[in-house]
């Protein structure tokens, strides 16, 4: 009850403070990234991990679809919207009250190395280009007057807490007595890092 209050809270937090304290300014960045018109590349590396977050958050949470509430729609919705979407997934009760829901072909898939590893090396050359050709004083200018960008830096942060979070509560599903939680601090790749490791672990 008390981790449904406290992510409540926190989502809750997290929506008023994109409606009312993000800046209100569009300097037609979103465009900029959406149509590849020569965006900066340290904002394009945030929003292209962006899209990969989803899928490693969908793989811890889809090998243990099975509470009441499925996981897969808020994982889909976080595609679009984040962490707005994911965290609500921890206001219900997460624990098992049937079989796992997730296709066994679709869990073969995502247990895979090349996966892993595809992802991995892709999110270290984005992060690798980002900062190599980017500009931080660019970024933060953007930051500080773009509703879009503040708010998806803000969700990037929110949702590299949230990893650490879910590694815990991963491990604790599988009774492993680990603690990579850790690993939660790296954007994007300690989560990857962590499904890759966890897989030749205990399961279900």
């Amino acid at each position: 009850m008390i981790r449904q209050v406290l992510f409540f809270c926190a989502w809750l937090v997290f929506i008023l403070y994109a409606w009312l304290g993000a800046p209100a300014g569009d300097e037609g960045y979103l465009r900029q990234l959406v149509l590849m018109n020569d965006p900066e590349p340290l904002l394009l590396t945030v929003f292209s991990l962006l899209g990969i977050y989803p899928i490693a958050f969908g793989i811890v949470l889809l090998r243990h679809d099975h509470a009441r509430v499925p996981a897969w729609p808020f994982v889909a919705g976080s595609f679009m919207l984040g962490a707005f979407a994911l965290i609500p997934y921890f206001f219900s009760s997460t624990s098992a009250v049937r079989p796992v829901r997730t296709p066994k072909g679709i869990l073969k898939f995502i247990q895979k190395d090349l996966f892993f590893l595809s992802l991995v090396g892709i999110s270290i050359f984005l992060i690798v280009q980002g900062f190599w050709q980017g500009s931080l004083e660019i970024y933060l200018q953007a930051f500080f007057t773009s509703r879009f960008v503040h708010v998806m830096t803000i969700d990037f942060f929110v949702l590299s807490l949230l990893s650490i979070y879910v590694i815990r509560w991963d491990e604790k599903k599988r009774d492993t007595s680990g603690t990579r939680s850790w690993l939660g601090v790296l954007p994007v790749i300690g989560l990857l890092s962590y499904c890759a490791i966890s897989k030749r672990g205990k399961g279900e």
